[in-house]
């Protein structure tokens, strides 16, 4: 039985332990701590270092084993003090060290480096060895971001085992023997992957650094707190450092709920962006006629003030918009919600473009990452993932390399595809025909399903993602849902976007019913008189550079923003908001998990919190939102009821990970933190740090007025939004004979303007594509590398990639073209329906 224990003895000290646990977990367990380099507790075990070398006494005496490679057994008896256990680490280390170069002084391990450390602890104290260490050439780019620096590897096979076990991506490996052993990428072949720097942190020694990271500071002259990290709606729980007001490194925390200790590429250099001070908005700006100048934020925000005003008396208050982008805080879009509800009392809002789907269907029944990932049955309807939910798309890995069943429904493939059980089209002619393959699929498993609901898909719009959920939730009542949108969570949670459900919102206030597609392309025509940009970028929404030309000459453009980007340059106000790391703060993740955001240096310039910055201009529209302080946002927030009642910061207190909520149906335990020191040097104690609130005992859940709702409505039944009921969607017309479906997926890397103003990644970015499955290739007479136009709302012209992955769920009388990358461009191809064709123009040496 999986919970069975055992009895055993570890220095003649009785205890007891789970069967089948790892002895080196037992012990760990038990407050003993073996040396170990090769061992990391997320993956396999391989009993390569030797380090870990304890007695254990069996039917043949007492013999030294490997305590990672062996499993507790019922009457073990484990030495770990004894002097053969010290004479072997003594000899581990002797070896490892026989060639191991000593530049502790300017290595970048040196300080929190457990070669270092376990030679001071259990090394003999002085060697033997008098000939010339090995040499190599150093640094080796193993790809953009990574270096190797080869003489300092012990060969502990951490690297190599987290490329190909959880990433999947087995791009470097052992190559040589004998005492030429080292680690080498393939030829032509860098590391590129999009997790590539989680090998420079579980690195036990200094061969692999960061590049962003290499020479960049020492381990004592940084100081850190627990984050979240922002460039999703995952939530990695992150240690945010810096030293001098600068921020240095994002390193992963090992939080069981969450991601493991695993980042993405883009979450963890995103450091490297807000340190850009060149493409960062500094100070408030005000544009006259066709010249920019910096301001005062006085002047600034009655600028902004006067125009809101203007345009309520002179047109009404639905004629000024609101899109937000998706990197803000929870306080500030509550603040930003109810400036817009109640103050100006505009319905023309939404800060959660990316979410197309009817989100009261998110949060009937919701489920959590760990109930999706031990479900019986899991179903991935529109959502990559890898390019999406980059760390998600690595638990999925695993838990399928566990044993879990996972049916996929998606307009394309993605990177899972191969190793799914079941891979279902979705196209717009036979969405009832792909809900029966899925139900067919699950089969008898009905009791324990949940249901992973994205919109990967822009070619496909609300109405049709809203469909196929429902539909599926019709035949599976039972099933749980787990939020697979990359970003929106905080807005859906203080209903700031049409697509939350009413229940969340005042009935006092303004309802948002107007969606961001909309919003964009009422400005273009000039239906609103103030467009207010919150952190995001106009060009991401289909507008094109053209485009904010003509909106600049209609509409008066107030963008608060980070970075620079072409809607700051065009925008007739702009005032500068801090970015991640410089302000405290929460956030809401795809499981409605409510998390911690530090602040680890000052703002930079005139730089100012979102919430800040609402309640201000409240003031100087003649209203109030009542917030002095950080504390006060969440004060009123969590009397507001709904979604979030109880919501406060004395929450992190009690679960290192926040809770889930809604709080009165969802209970989880806290799960412990997996503080392996090889895995996250340098965080051993981020669980005792964070970010400070002084928030002092929130208040209980109260009916309060305006904003507020009574919070014996929180979600039991939530109430659909008005926008993306399935009884809308109508059958599609018959394609023509030349017209496809379009798909239009977006990548990790698409440009956006944090990843612009990043030294490091901005190169990831790379033109769009179309991608063809060889036999689609065929029938339209295009080849690899080949040239076409798209010819839709707009007429965009495009590389074409066969590839060869498509032909694993691509049917061949298929009529799916898949886009694979947003740009200005091709968003130009979307129009306002729930489902895109385009026809397919080759260009002949044009």
């Amino acid at each position: 039985m999986p919970d069975e224990l055992v009895s055993l003895t570890f220095d003649e000290h009785p205890f007891q332990a789970q069967k089948g646990t790892k002895l080196i977990d037992a012990l760990d367990a038990a407050g003993i701590h073996v040396p170990r380099f090769c061992y990391h507790p997320r993956m396999s075990a391989v009993g390569m270092c030797r380090m870990c070398l304890v007695e254990v006494k069996g039917p043949r005496g007492v013999s030294l084993q490997p305590s990672c490679y062996i499993d507790v057994a019922d009457g073990m008896e484990v030495f770990t003090e004894s002097a053969a256990v010290k004479k072997a680490q003594h000899g581990v280390l002797e070896f490892l060290l026989a060639n191991h170069p000593l530049d502790c002084p300017v290595c970048d391990k040196g300080g929190e480096c457990p070669l270092q450390d376990q030679a001071f602890a259990h090394g003999s104290g002085e060697t033997r060895f008098v000939e010339e260490k090995r040499h190599y050439a150093k640094p080796i780019p193993i790809s953009r971001l990574i270096k190797l620096d080869r003489e300092r590897c012990i060969q502990c096979d951490r690297c190599t085992r987290f490329a190909d076990e959880i990433a999947g991506e087995p791009l470097i490996d052992f190559a040589g023997r004998g005492g030429a052993l080292r680690i080498a990428t393939f030829s032509n072949v860098d590391f590129d992957s999009y997790f590539s720097g989680n090998v420079a942190q579980i690195c036990p020694v200094g061969a692999l650094t960061t590049t962003p990271y290499r020479f960049k500071a020492r381990p004592w002259d940084l100081v850190q707190s627990a984050s979240t990290c922002m460039e999703c709606d995952l939530g990695c729980q992150v240690s945010l450092q810096s030293s001098q007001n600068e921020l240095t490194r994002m390193l992963g925390i090992d939080s069981d709920a969450i991601n493991h200790s695993w980042l993405c590429d883009r979450g963890r250099f995103t450091t490297s962006a807000v340190n850009n001070l060149e493409l960062r908005v500094a100070r408030p700006r005000l544009r006259d006629q066709s010249r920019s100048a910096e301001v005062s934020w006085s002047k600034a925000l009655r600028a902004a003030a006067l125009s809101i005003k203007r345009t309520i008396d002179e047109r009404g208050a639905s004629a000024v918009a609101i899109v937000s982008g998706t990197s803000l805080s929870l306080e500030t879009t509550y603040a930003w919600a109810k400036l817009a509800s109640d103050v100006i009392r505009t319905n023309a809002v939404d800060g959660a473009a990316d979410l197309r789907t009817d989100a009261s269907l998110l949060l009937e029944n919701p489920a959590s990452i760990n109930q999706a990932l031990s479900a019986s049955k899991l179903v991935l309807v529109n959502v990559d993932p890898k390019n999406e939910l980059p760390v998600m798309h690595l638990r999925l890995r695993a838990a399928i390399r566990a044993g879990l069943s996972v049916i996929e429904l998606n307009t394309t493939p993605t990177e899972l595809t191969p190793i799914v059980d079941h891979a279902i089209a979705l196209e717009p002619s036979r969405l009832g025909q792909a809900v029966d393959e899925v139900i067919a699929a699950i089969g008898d498993q009905v009791d324990d399903v949940v249901i992973v609901a994205g919109s990967r898909d822009r070619g496909f719009g609300a109405a049709l993602n809203t469909r196929v959920l429902k539909d599926l939730l019709e035949r599976l009542p039972g099933a749980k849902v787990l939020n697979g949108t990359p970003h929106g969570a905080n807005a859906v949670a203080v209903g700031f976007t049409p697509n939350a459900p009413q229940v969340i919102r005042s009935s006092g206030g303004v309802t948002p019913s107007v969606s961001a597609d909309a919003i964009v392309a009422g400005a273009l025509r000039g239906d609103f008189g103030t467009l207010i940009v919150l952190d995001s970028e106009l060009t991401r929404l289909g507008m094109s550079e053209a485009d904010l030309e003509v909106l600049g000459e209609r509409v008066t453009v107030i963008a608060l923003s980070t970075f620079e980007s072409a809607t700051t340059h065009s925008a007739a106000i702009v005032l500068p908001l801090c970015a991640f790391g410089e302000e405290q703060g929460s956030t809401v993740n795809v499981e409605w998990r409510h998390l911690r955001l530090g602040r680890q240096v000052e703002p930079l310039g005139q730089a100012r919190s979102g919430w800040m910055i609402a309640a201000e201009l409240a003031s100087m529209l003649g209203d109030e939102l009542g917030f002095l302080t950080l504390a006060d946002v969440m004060r009123d927030l969590n009397q507001s009821g709904g979604l979030l009642a109880g919501l406060g910061y004395e929450y992190f207190a009690e679960s290192l990970d926040g809770p889930l909520f809604p709080l009165s149906r969802r209970e989880e335990p806290c799960a412990p933190r997996i503080l392996d020191p090889m895995a996250t040097p340098g965080i051993a104690s981020v669980d005792r740090q964070g970010a400070n609130f002084a928030a002092g005992r929130v208040v209980e859940p109260t009916v309060a007025t305006g904003f507020a709702l009574d919070p014996g409505k929180s979600p039991q039944a939530l109430v659909s939004a008005e926008r993306g009921t399935g009884d809308v969607v109508r059958d599609p017309d018959p394609l023509a004979e030349d017209e496809f479906w379009l798909s239009l997926v977006p990548r990790l890397y698409d440009v956006s303007p944090s990843l612009s103003a990043n030294p490091f990644l901005a190169a990831w970015v790379r033109d769009p594509v179309l991608k063809l499955s060889p036999l689609q290739g065929e029938q339209l007479g295009l080849m690899d590398g080949d040239r076409c136009r798209l010819i839709g709302a707009a007429t965009v012209e495009l590389g074409v990639e066969l590839t060869k992955a498509f032909d694993l769920s691509v049917r061949s009388d298929s009529r799916v073209l898949v886009v694979d990358g947003l740009t200005p461009a091709t968003l130009s191809l979307l129009e306002n329906q729930s489902w895109i064709k385009v026809r397919v123009e080759k260009i002949n040496g044009e």
